[in-house]
């Protein structure tokens, strides 16, 4: 098991898996804080559509990058959409909505590549980070997948697409199930609880009623999908931070009413000497 760490660099703290970059691709997942924007965004908002002063967002997004050793010109950022598009990103995509939200890859919640040094770059306030690398193939993924997102199931979709397009084996696939909010904080009402419970009538506890209330299990449900693609349980790991409950390190849409900055989500293949 591969297992996720707090690390801090440059006073940036973020998420990333050690063993992964030892294998040859970097993850890593910020937290809200050491950066420039005000309240309610403070501090690292690294989102730009959501009111904060662009200047703040692109000063936060370099000094992300920094801390992951990487720099603002190799992001690649799409506009998010809560969709199942996937693209295939290259040398050419780099840059893309790094710095300005126009120029971000247009109706996409997932992005593939096979290019060293492009870091596939996605953002959060609840929504579920999913993050794949094949250590093999070399192919670095990246999926957001809010609550409609796993509806149209694009975590698992992402990882089919790495097995059609790169010729991966499910077998060398490893996955990352990043923060996100959790159960105990994802109220749904009736109509969604039936309608995910329909689509995902195979799988197990992913919806539990308590005190007149359903609460889906947004996790649960990416991560049974994606062992029902063919990924090994060992090569599955997961983050169980809530990111609704840890107001500290988080930015939450649902808890903070929708007026909140994101998270950022990076992946990239490591150059080697």
């Amino acid at each position: 098991m591969q297992d996720w760490q707090w690390q801090q660099k440059q006073g940036i703290l973020y998420i990333t898996i050690p063993e992964w970059s030892d294998r040859g691709a970097l993850a890593a997942f910020s937290a809200r804080l050491g950066g420039v924007s005000n309240m309610p965004f403070d501090s690292l908002n690294m989102g730009l559509h959501v009111g904060d002063e662009p200047q703040h967002v692109v000063e936060n997004r370099k000094r992300f990058m920094q801390a992951t050793e990487g720099q603002l010109e190799q992001m690649v950022c799409c506009q998010q959409v809560h969709g199942d598009k996937i693209k295939l990103i290259n040398q050419s995509h780099a840059g893309l909505g790094a710095r300005e939200l126009e120029t971000a890859i247009a109706d996409t919640d997932a992005m593939i590549t096979n290019v060293p040094g492009i870091f596939l770059t996605t953002f959060y306030a609840d929504c579920i980070p999913v993050y794949f690398f094949d250590p093999v193939r070399k192919i670095v993924a990246l999926a957001h997948s809010g609550w409609k997102g796993t509806m149209l199931r694009i975590a698992e979709k992402t990882m089919l697409t790495m097995i059609t397009e790169f010729k991966c084996r499910p077998e060398d696939i490893c996955s990352f199930i990043g923060p996100g909010i959790k159960s105990c904080c994802f109220a749904i009402d009736d109509n969604l609880a039936d309608k995910a419970g329909h689509e995902f009538a195979s799988l197990s506890d992913i919806i539990r009623y308590n005190n007149d209330t359903h609460y889906w299990d947004l996790t649960a449900t990416i991560q049974q999908c994606l062992l029902k693609a063919g990924i090994e349980n060992n090569h599955l790991n997961i983050c169980r931070l809530c990111t609704c409950c840890n107001a500290d390190n988080f930015y939450s849409f649902r808890r903070d009413h929708g007026n909140t900055g994101r998270m950022g989500a990076v992946i990239t293949l490591l150059e080697r000497d």
